[in-house]
């Protein structure tokens, strides 16, 4: 969560209308429980406002800051609504972007706290829903302000995915499924040749072309191994 936590420090930066009228109070109680990082007291003063204020223009803002102090408090169910019900009652709102920035964070938030006995499949699910909410916000708003976030996001995306790739490797290299092995780990090399996985990939792919006796193969993969990770450990491993 420790990313999550970085990109939240800013604060919530709604930029929705402000008038002067007879929902100040209301909105004010908003405003002061999401100031206290206070979920549960903000969704209170949100539902008094809704209720006694049903066309206030502020609502919408409260609605998105009251997601926000959810959200930082760990309180993903309840940030999720509130930021659904902003999207789908407000577009084009002036915090729209900021809404589907929260909305890609709260996808994320859930991805990273998955226990680590997690299934694969629903740890890849998970982060292909993240991948998707970040390609909505940056297909509406390609100069977004949180590019620098999402692109931490997306790298952290990218190596939790090639971790998951990786881990049915060992266990199809042990089974002996060795084409499953060289099809998973040229997969892993094509998409995510960037992240930490892909040396053990590449190692992982000499042992499945030897055990096939395939030995061209094998040293042409040892030769790039060699070649783009000269120190890596995982070259030990490999006789």
């Amino acid at each position: 969560m420790a990313l999550l936590a970085g990109v939240l420090l800013a604060g919530c930066a709604t930029q929705g209308v402000r008038p002067a009228d007879d929902d100040t109070a209301a909105y004010r109680a908003v405003a002061e429980a999401v100031g206290a990082s206070d979920c549960a007291a903000a969704r209170q003063a949100l539902q008094a406002m809704q209720a006694q204020h049903p066309n206030s223009p502020r609502l919408p803002d409260a609605r998105i800051e009251t997601a926000y102090a959810c959200l930082s408090g760990g309180e993903l169910a309840e940030a999720e609504e509130l930021i659904i019900t902003f999207l789908e009652q407000s577009p084009g709102h002036p915090s729209e972007e900021y809404g589907r920035y929260l909305h890609a964070l709260v996808a994320y938030a859930r991805w990273k706290e998955l226990p680590p006995d997690t299934p694969s499949v629903r740890v890849a699910a998970q982060a292909r829903q993240t991948f998707g909410r970040i390609r909505v916000l940056v297909g509406q708003y390609p100069e977004t302000a949180y590019a620098s976030d999402l692109r931490m996001m997306l790298t952290d995306l990218r190596e939790g995915l090639a971790r998951v790739e990786l881990e049915t490797i060992a266990t199809d290299l042990q089974a002996g499924r060795h084409q499953a092995v060289i099809s998973r780990a040229n997969y892993v090399l094509n998409h995510y040749a960037a992240t930490e996985s892909a040396p053990f990939a590449l190692a992982a792919l000499i042992n499945a072309h030897r055990a096939r006796g395939e030995e061209a193969a094998a040293r042409t993969h040892l030769y790039r191994l060699e070649s783009d990770w000269p120190e890596h450990p995982v070259l030990q491993t490999l006789d």
